[in-house]
């Protein structure tokens, strides 16, 4: 599999930097998502990989332990990981949860929540509701707003989006109702960041925005009950 998934990624990246070369934009720009895809999986059999080699590594262990007491010993930090819902520890995939107070900021809408099934996904669908509510007025000072690799949001993501030492795009998403993209490539703990200096940009009353991030398979129970 991890073969598999490192030949995905080079066939991608090889495509994208022929089309870059003959500034073929458009094409790039659909290919990204693949590539963006590729390596969510790749990090994702990372962490089977290492969980399978815990458990394999604690079953060794276990050989001529007659007694389940002392079995449990050995996979302390194992098995808690599993029971107290350590992120850290598991690795779990997490996405974000937005909950904006329209009424807080002068908007006669209900209290709306978010909660995609990625973080990067609740980030491009938050903004997009942002800028359907305030306006296309809001667009000028949201391209204002900089992180380390660049503009956070752009029209033409295969030239701000771009890694200029590997010649890779950047993970990003369309916002909706927008020509822009948004730049998506960062840490969850990072894309909470990135919003709550996007509220404070477009003047959001100060708590009226919660961003929370959550277990994605928490928020997949919840839709199922």
């Amino acid at each position: 599999m991890k073969q598999q998934i490192e030949n995905l990624q080079a066939n991608i990246g090889k495509l994208m930097q022929a089309h870059l070369t003959t500034s073929d934009f458009d094409t790039v720009t659909i290919l990204s998502p693949l590539l963006a895809r590729v390596q969510e999986l790749q990090k994702r059999n990372a962490d089977i990989e290492r969980e399978v080699a815990e458990i394999e590594s604690t079953l060794k262990a276990t050989k001529g332990k007659s007694h389940s007491q002392k079995v449990a010993e050995l996979v302390p930090q194992l098995t808690s990981a599993y029971e107290n819902g350590n992120e850290t520890e598991r690795g779990r995939p997490q996405t974000l949860k937005i909950r904006i107070d329209w009424k807080a900021n002068k908007h006669n809408k209900e209290v709306e929540e978010i909660c995609e099934n990625t973080a990067a996904a609740s980030m491009a669908v938050f903004v997009g509701r942002v800028i359907q509510e305030l306006g296309h007025d809001a667009l000028p000072k949201l391209e204002r707003v900089r992180i380390n690799r660049g503009p956070l949001i752009s029209k033409t993501p295969t030239k701000d989006f771009v890694n200029q030492a590997q010649g890779k795009l950047y993970g990003h998403k369309k916002i909706g109702g927008s020509d822009y993209y948004i730049l998506t490539h960062s840490q969850t703990s990072q894309k909470v960041e990135d919003l709550n200096r996007i509220c404070r940009v477009l003047g959001f009353t100060s708590g009226s925005v919660q961003i929370d991030q959550v277990n994605r398979h928490a928020w997949l129970d919840d839709l199922a009950t």
